[in-house]
């Protein structure tokens, strides 16, 4: 399977490859949703920020100039993000604050740079789990979630699976490796 990074965007530049549209659409879709909600927004707007996001990859990806000397997709893609969720936030400017939000502690919000680069690493790991699970034995999927991601202790693991510990130390280190070979491939040349 093709997916790195420069090749997907080389890909999806044929409006006609299903493929490589549904692997964009896969990855990318909930990235800029879940960061239209961390930017405030309710859903609607965030399902507003998305489609548009997507439209607008889809409209200049054949004039989209990879060349990471000059810019990456993700700071493309973020710029997009950013500034349609900026236009919406200034289109209801005028409306008035609920009394709650004025008497709340300030606390620093986080700028949008870090939160788009957060759920940006989030989305692809999460992409990555999903295809080690479907080339994976479910079982050693399963034994894998529950110590990595789960953080059950590696005896409650092999109490429920009937692994040895080494076993269990094994598949964290194979599919840790896995994941992390996927993650390189997936975002080559994109940072």
């Amino acid at each position: 399977m093709d997916t790195t990074r420069p090749s997907l965007l080389l890909r999806i530049r044929d409006h006609a490859d299903a493929e490589a549209w549904q692997t964009f659409d896969t990855i990318y879709r909930p990235l800029i949703y879940r960061y239209a909600l961390a930017q405030g927004l309710a859903d609607p707007d965030a399902d507003d920020v998305t489609q548009y996001c997507l439209s607008a990859v889809a409209e200049r990806i054949a004039t989209f100039d990879y060349d990471p000397r000059k810019g990456s997709f993700k700071g493309w893609l973020r710029t997009i993000a950013t500034n349609r969720v900026r236009n919406l936030w200034r289109d209801r400017r005028d409306r008035p604050a609920a009394s709650g939000e004025l008497q709340r502690p300030q606390e620093r919000e986080p700028e949008p740079d870090e939160v788009f680069e957060r759920i940006w690493q989030q989305e692809h790991l999460w992409h990555c789990l999903r295809e080690v699970e479907r080339d994976s034995d479910q079982s050693t999927y399963r034994a894998f979630v529950a110590y990595v991601l789960e953080n059950e202790t590696v005896e409650a693991v092999c109490a429920k699976t009937g692994l040895t510990r080494n076993n269990v130390y094994t598949i964290k280190w194979r599919l840790t490796e896995r994941i992390a070979q996927r993650m390189k491939e997936l975002l080559d040349g994109t940072e």
